[in-house]
């Protein structure tokens, strides 16, 4: 009967984490965004038709004080902490020669320090419940996407610092894993996908040879969470259909055919030089 707090979770990955961990028995839930909140509501109310308890909290990660506020509320509402997720990030692409400091600022702010403060607010209470943490970061995290100016370095740092919680706190019985997503369909990026030529040509980038949907990482997050998942920690889990580890198969005079041979004078170039 699990206990979870899910920042960012209005939308998208969030609201989908939330909905897959009450399907799977979550008992209670703290949600908390700062905008949409009509939407988080109405996400509180279908979550409790489900039999969960839920508390809703508008939270700025942005400001130093939230997220000890949020792990105090969740702690009044549900009586202890067995999960949390660390969903809440902003994005602000630039060019990092054109990136001015208080946007680098913020996007550390929100993707990198509200994630330490909540996880460090909540570590005695998933000690006392020998609970888990995801949090999310991103595939720019693990290669750099350009432009996204302050994004990939705080993803970046994001994994590595859940991988210091992983270590540091093990003797405490807490795992702490990150997931890291790839191109993902939701309200946010729906100005991209809802374009049918972009749409296409991402997916075609995909070794899947499809873009993700909310629910895709959800199942991921809801699995790390989980007692399958109990002899996992300091992970980071790309969740990309395959993205950035098809490179190669990318690469000109390289290309092979579905059983393995290259094609034509590529195929008598290689077959020399072995």
């Amino acid at each position: 009967m699990m206990r979870v707090v899910i920042t960012g979770a209005s939308r998208g990955i969030g609201r989908a984490t939330a909905v897959k961990l009450v399907a799977e028995g979550a008992s209670a839930l703290t949600l908390c965004d700062v905008a949409y909140l009509d939407e988080l509501e109405a996400l509180a109310g279908e979550l409790r038709g489900a039999g969960a308890k839920v508390r809703t909290l508008k939270a700025d990660m942005a400001r130093p004080a939230a997220p000890a506020q949020v792990i105090a509320a969740a702690v009044k509402a549900m009586g202890g902490i067995d999960a949390i997720v660390g969903n809440a990030g902003i994005t602000a692409p630039s060019r990092l020669v054109d990136l001015d400091l208080a946007t680098w600022n913020r996007v550390f702010d929100v993707d990198l320090r509200a994630n330490w403060l909540l996880a460090k607010a909540a570590h005695p209470h998933l000690k006392a419940s020998r609970g888990a943490i995801v949090m999310l970061a991103s595939m720019a995290g693990v290669m750099p996407q350009l432009p996204t100016g302050a994004y990939s370095p705080a993803k970046a740092a994001l994994i590595m610092l859940t991988e210091m919680m992983a270590m540091e706190w093990a003797g405490d019985g807490i795992r702490a894993n990150s997931v890291c997503p790839g191109f993902v369909h939701t309200s946010m990026t729906d100005a991209i996908y809802s374009q049918r030529s972009l749409a296409r040509g991402r997916a075609g980038l995909v070794p899947l040879g499809r873009i993700a949907t909310p629910q895709d990482i959800a199942e991921t997050i809801a699995f790390l969470l989980g007692p399958q998942a109990s002899y996992i920690t300091g992970q980071a889990i790309v969740v990309d259909g395959g993205l950035t580890r098809s490179i190669l198969r990318n690469v000109p005079g390289v290309a092979a055919t579905p059983s393995g041979k290259a094609k034509g004078k590529t195929a008598a170039r290689a077959k020399g030089r072995r």
